[in-house]
């Protein structure tokens, strides 16, 4: 008996660039998203120097942490990509042994018949 092929794998899902910058700074610091960082001149318009200081040293630490989180995610993205492509390479191999058995059958069939 064949063995049953499994259903096609799933590809990871790959964000754009501006869906991945966001979804990992909304966890950071959310001023820094696409959409916050529109807020930002109106937000801080008073601002004084000292402080201005210390939000601009917050938001060096929130880009440290970015790439961190980024690289993070890349290693997790390279490991699903790694796993659809040999799942897929695995499923591939079996749809064509099938392939190969059935075509055996055929040619086993006839020989039985010649004999």
């Amino acid at each position: 008996m064949s063995t049953p092929i499994p259903p096609s794998p799933t590809p990871p899902k790959i964000p754009t660039g501006k869906e991945l910058y966001d979804a990992l700074m909304e966890h950071i610091e959310p001023e820094l998203t696409s959409e916050g960082s529109k807020l930002i001149e109106e937000k801080y318009k008073g601002e004084t120097p000292e402080n201005k200081a210390a939000r601009m040293q917050r938001y060096d630490l929130a880009f440290e942490r970015y790439e961190q989180a980024y690289h993070d995610y890349m290693d997790t993205l390279d490991t699903q990509v790694v796993r659809y492509r040999r799942e897929a390479f695995s499923r591939s191999e079996l749809e064509d042994r099938k392939q190969e058995e059935g075509l055996l059958d055929q040619l086993s069939s006839l020989f039985e018949k010649a004999a």
